[in-house]
């Protein structure tokens, strides 16, 4: 893990359905074993971001939830099981943060209707 990460950031947060998005300090995650930490340096708003703060899709919305899912930074931290990504580089983050990667959709590459995908800034900050 790198040094000189702050303990706080701010961020336009939704604390419950249906608003208002505070901005706010929140505190910097740690990353897992398998992920990194981006220091993001732009973030897009799009329309799915209105989903999430009026909770109209079927899915539900982690709350409180740090919006926003079209983000680019630099890695400023990494976990131990993290090898092709170092600190410094360059990185984006996506839609699907995550999925099962073992159900139908995922096996015929369709990972964004996987019932188990992680969505950034929807159900993962």
């Amino acid at each position: 893990m790198s040094q000189n990460i702050p303990e706080k950031q701010w961020a336009q947060v939704i604390e419950k359905t249906g608003g208002p998005v505070e901005y706010k300090q929140i505190p910097v995650q740690k990353p897992g074993p398998d992920e990194v930490l981006v220091n993001i340096k732009f973030s897009g708003v799009c329309h799915t971001d209105l989903h999430a703060v009026n909770g109209d899709w079927p899915l539900p919305t982690k709350l409180p939830l740090v919006g926003g899912h079209e983000g680019a930074g630099i890695v400023v931290a990494k976990g131990d099981l993290v090898q092709d990504i170092e600190i410094g580089d360059h990185a984006g983050v996506k839609w699907i943060n995550g999925s099962c990667l073992a159900c139908d959709f995922c096996q015929q590459s369709d990972e964004p209707l996987c019932a188990k995908a992680l969505l950034s800034g929807y159900t993962v900050d």
